[in-house]
């Protein structure tokens, strides 16, 4: 017979994993907690507003048009746990990256290739898709059709073979170039 705490012990999580690459990065002041629905670390939210006790919002982002900000809360092992077990739960806390172009870089497992897109590789470009929750990745002269209307777009400047480590999962590394 099944027991729920077997299962929590033996399942392994699916989330989106990444990490930071950069010295320094603006945040939103005191981090958001998150709403609406649980949200994936390295993924894109958009600001909510405040809630009736004061606290700065986010959810995932619902438009390709809102602003967009990266959520990159820091994973904390209490139990060893993977780091695909991790996500910003409801009502948790979030760090809240504000993006720069040209300056912001970050690694995602959250991706997906574009239409034509076998590989990644330096200089394709990349945008985020509310509807699947990932970052498409583009051949830069030929981009998805919702490239050039994102608020924020993104130049792949490396792939998981290049970075020399791994987060549990594949990751792309990428740059802002527009937010």
């Amino acid at each position: 017979m099944a027991t729920r705490q077997l299962k929590v012990l033996t399942e392994v999580g699916t989330h989106g994993v990444g990490s930071l690459n950069v010295i320094q990065v603006k945040t939103l002041s005191g981090g958001a907690k998150v709403i609406g629905t649980d949200v994936d670390n390295y993924t894109l939210v958009e600001d909510a507003g405040f809630n009736a006790d004061g606290d700065r919002t986010v959810k995932q982002l619902s438009a390709i048009t809102n602003k967009a900000y990266l959520i990159a809360s820091p994973e904390i092992r209490n139990m060893g746990e993977a780091l695909v077990d991790f996500y910003n739960g409801v009502g948790e806390f979030a760090r809240i990256v504000i993006p720069e172009p040209g300056y912001t870089r970050f690694e995602t497992s959250s991706y997906s290739l574009n239409t034509g897109v076998s590989e990644v590789a330096k200089g394709h470009v990349a945008h985020f898709d509310p509807a699947t929750k990932k970052f498409i990745i583009s051949v830069a002269g030929t981009p998805h059709t919702d490239y050039a209307g994102s608020s924020a777009q993104f130049l792949v400047v490396a792939s998981e073979d290049e970075t020399g480590y791994t987060l549990g999962a594949p990751t792309v590394r990428l740059e802002v170039s527009k937010a």
